[in-house]
């Protein structure tokens, strides 16, 4: 799942809604969990695969990396194997890697480093390399409120007007994005940029964010606490600072894998999705290993079924989800309006194994007959009759790639377990597992790794999605795309 960017506002973990709101359902018998299949049989053995995978590739199947490159193989091979017609979507997306912990040293007056304490200092994603020994200059902090006030710190090239050129700039956090802050303050001569959090409610901590467009220069961000003391100093006294950035930056390669039915010809079209991609920090196994080995396992599954039937299916396996929705944004965007038109519904599962587990059944609330209710229906009615609970949301934005369709106005339902958000009392009642803790405790870590699936729930949403398929793909319809089958 996307990891959140983070610009002049902070998002919270795991999946936005837009619009949304929850309603639980819970089963009318006591949960049974259905034995667990061998482990080279059902979804599982897909995550085998791809663990092997990232053993064997650094660790991680991130888009632009020959882990990637590698899981994109196995799933086309696996699909060309049942008989559909597969292909590649190439596309290149913005790369950032950081290579070390960024450095961030004050100088003492008797020529000494003070290092910054281990975990204060963090890289915002597309800075640029590099490593600079100059004075610290602050720029408009304006720290004398209590509290803190909202800032607009560096947000106009104003602000820089006493910027010493060839200095690092110590800028406040607050009301405008991250890339201006940054532009401005590079743009006043600026060889180094400094993030101080903005000290309001939810915003003094370390932080983690993510420029818009590369930058020149290095640029960190740091706890508001820590930017007090260094501003402090730098508007009474001269203060020197030592600032590194060991990162790699510029554009790479990667593909949407693609799998199609031969039949349905131009009539209503089915979409299912899932990202491929992992974080660069692990293997991916729950974000999304678990989405890929479930909609791959269905699309295995229904093979014959669909290579009969009239209705065209789309199965893709997204790449750079993770980067912001590119390989999803890319293949919608390249549609045509009577393509888009087509797609009656589009199916996403994005981390369907969590341990932590709620069965989500999420999509836009409607009252309509049309194949989006139907899917979601029998997504529902799956877990139902098995005595499994779960807990619908509605929204139409998911922060996942179904976002990418339904900002196109496409219909779209998904299956979710959660992610870094914590489990509540009631989930914890309804779903088991522990309140207070994340969904996925390893989210965007490298331990989220073959031991970071509950086999049970990933199963269970897998076949979810093989009957839900089944029902979809075969009612009869007319010639109407979206609201009838």
């Amino acid at each position: 799942m996307i990891a959140a960017v983070l610009l002049a506002v902070s998002a919270p973990s795991g999946l936005t809604w837009s619009q949304s709101r929850a309603q639980t359902t819970a089963g009318t018998a006591r949960p049974i969990r259905p034995p667990e299949p061998a482990a080279e049989a059902g979804a599982f053995r897909h995550l085998r695969v791809l663990q092997d995978i990232a053993s064997a590739n650094e660790g991680n199947r991130a888009a632009g990396t020959p882990g990637y490159d590698r899981s994109a193989e196995y799933v086309s091979e696996q699909l060309a194997k049942a008989g559909y017609q597969v292909r590649f979507e190439e596309f290149e997306f913005p790369f950032f890697q950081e290579r070390s912990p960024p450095v961030l040293a004050v100088h003492a007056a008797d020529g000494s480093q003070q290092p910054a304490s281990a975990g204060a200092v963090r890289t915002l994603a597309n800075s640029g390399a590099g490593d600079v020994t100059a004075r610290l200059s602050a720029v408009n902090l304006k720290l004398d409120a209590e509290p803190p006030a909202a800032s607009a710190s560096g947000c106009e090239a104003g602000d820089f007007k006493d910027f010493e050129r060839g200095a690092v700039a110590l800028i406040r956090r607050g009301t405008c994005q991250f890339q201006t802050k940054v532009e401005n303050a590079v743009a006043a001569g600026a060889v180094g940029v400094i993030i101080m959090n903005e000290g309001t409610d939810g915003r003094k901590d370390a932080f983690s964010g993510q420029l818009s467009k590369l930058v020149p220069v290095p640029v960190i961000g740091i706890p508001y606490a820590f930017g007090r003391t260094l501003g402090a100093d730098a508007q009474t006294g001269s203060i020197t600072v030592h600032l590194a950035v060991d990162a790699v930056a510029g554009k790479r390669p990667s593909r949407n894998v693609i799998a199609e039915t031969a039949g349905g010809g131009d009539g209503p079209l089915i979409v299912v999705g899932a990202h491929l991609d992992s974080v660069l920090e692990g293997p991916g196994i729950n974000d999304n290993g678990s989405g890929t080995a479930a909609v791959l396992e269905a699309a295995l599954q229904l093979a014959p079924e669909l290579a009969q039937g009239r209705r065209h299916v789309r199965f893709a396996f997204w790449g750079a989800e993770e980067r912001g929705l590119i390989g999803s944004r890319r293949h919608v965007d390249a549609l045509s309006e009577e393509e888009r038109r087509r797609i009656a519904v589009y199916i996403n599962l994005d981390m369907v194994g969590s341990p932590n587990f709620t069965r989500y059944v999420q999509g836009p609330a409607t009252t309509d007959d049309g194949p989006a209710a139907l899917a979601r229906r029998e997504l529902a009615a799956e877990f139902r009759e098995h005595g499994l609970n779960i807990e619908e949301r509605t929204g139409t934005r998911f922060g996942s790639d179904d976002s990418s369709f339904s900002q196109k106005g496409i219909p779209t339902v998904g299956l979710y377990t959660g992610a870094g958000g914590m489990k509540s009392e009631k989930q914890a009642s309804l779903f088991g597992g522990t309140a207070g803790r994340p969904f996925d405790p390893c989210y965007h870590q490298a331990c989220d790794a073959i031991d970071n699936i509950d086999r049970g729930v990933l199963e269970q949403n897998a076949r979810a999605l093989v009957r839900t398929l089944k029902a979809v793909t075969t009612l009869p319809g007319g010639p109407e795309r979206r609201n009838a089958l």
